[in-house]
């Protein structure tokens, strides 16, 4: 199971509220905010950290891609020389289609949807005060008490 999918499955239990025990609901907002608000930061920051990795390693693919790199540094990284000698036009064609690239970025976009996906639950976290108290009127206008 993927990590996202543990956060859907985190916030389907705890997105359900308790109608009988409005004041606990209320109390419990501020745990929600804050275990959410932690994965939510956890995330921002290991985005920060991969494209800082990407850019890193797509300095070194270019310069692989355009015969460029010292061989010690190839036989480091166990990348083989190209073989063959690209045009500078080419050589972004060769960037997006390089497996080492295309890994840190689906990782990127993993973490980019983990990130989407807390902000829209912090959201309606913020929200659960209000939808509660509209809740508690709503159950003094049904009972006829004030």
């Amino acid at each position: 199971m993927s990590k996202l999918d543990e956060i859907l499955v985190m916030w389907e239990k705890d997105s359900i509220i308790n109608s009988s025990e409005v004041g606990s609901e209320l109390i419990n907002i501020p745990k929600l905010h804050s275990k959410y608000l932690n994965i939510l930061s956890h995330y921002r920051l290991l985005i920060k950290e991969i494209e800082i990795k990407y850019n890193k390693l797509h300095l070194l693919k270019f310069e692989y891609y355009q015969g460029l790199l010292d061989p010690s540094e190839m036989k480091v990284r166990g990348w083989i020389p190209l073989g063959i000698k690209l045009v500078k036009s080419e050589i972004p064609k060769y960037l997006d289609a390089d497996d080492d690239l295309i890994k840190l970025t689906a990782q990127k976009k993993l973490y980019e949807e983990i990130v989407y996906v807390c902000e829209s639950i912090m959201k309606e976290i913020n929200n659960r005060g209000f939808h509660l108290r509209s809740y508690i009127q709503w159950q003094q206008f049904i009972t006829g008490s004030n």
